[in-house]
């Protein structure tokens, strides 16, 4: 009995001594017993501002595929991009990786500066696959912000003709001893 009363009082007087001992350091602000040079920490809490996170451009981009795309035949891509906040002239530009698997389409505009934010809403773009399969078009849109130059990019997959969507796998598929599947990537030596 008298143990476990010596016991309670000792966490007592811990539990007493870390409260006190926060309490000195929240008031510290620069006071002498900080270290020599350093600049007191902003109070957070008060500051009314959240953690800035990944900064992202102003922008949102949206597409739509019209119809059904076949080798050789032009389709049609509606692409929407809207500024989200105030900003300055938006440059948005368009291209392709693979010149042997889709191309624009004659005439068509593949760079684009909107100072009005009503011409920018909707575009279209036109182009013309080349070949079967999953190909893309990449759209990016440049924005001055007071935080300097932001960009946002999107790819637009465009799924030409009848053939399946294969993923492709690089390496070899193996169980490990756990039966858990796993893609074994062996080491290539230069």
């Amino acid at each position: 009995m008298k143990r476990m009363h010596s016991n309670k009082l000792l966490l007592t007087a811990i539990a007493v001594l870390s409260i006190a001992a926060c309490s000195e350091n929240s008031g510290n602000t620069g006071s002498a017993g900080s270290a020599a040079g350093a600049k007191p920490l902003p109070d957070v809490a008060d500051s009314g501002s959240m953690s800035a996170g990944k900064p992202s451009a102003p922008i949102t981009m949206d597409y739509e595929v019209l119809g059904k795309a076949f080798v050789g035949l032009p389709v049609a891509i509606n692409i929407r991009v809207r500024a989200t906040q105030d900003t300055g002239p938006i440059a948005v530009r368009y291209s392709i990786n693979d010149a042997s698997a889709l191309r624009f389409q004659e005439g068509q505009v593949e760079q684009r500066r909107y100072s009005d934010r009503s011409d920018l809403d909707m575009q279209q773009v036109v182009v013309v696959p080349q070949r079967e399969g999953r190909l893309y078009i990449n759209v990016s849109a440049e924005v001055q912000t007071p935080g300097g130059s932001m960009i946002k990019s999107m790819a637009i997959p465009i799924q030409v003709g009848n053939a399946p969507v294969q993923p492709q796998i690089n390496g070899e598929l193996k169980v490990g001893p756990d039966g858990e599947t796993v893609i074994s990537m062996p080491a290539q030596e230069n």
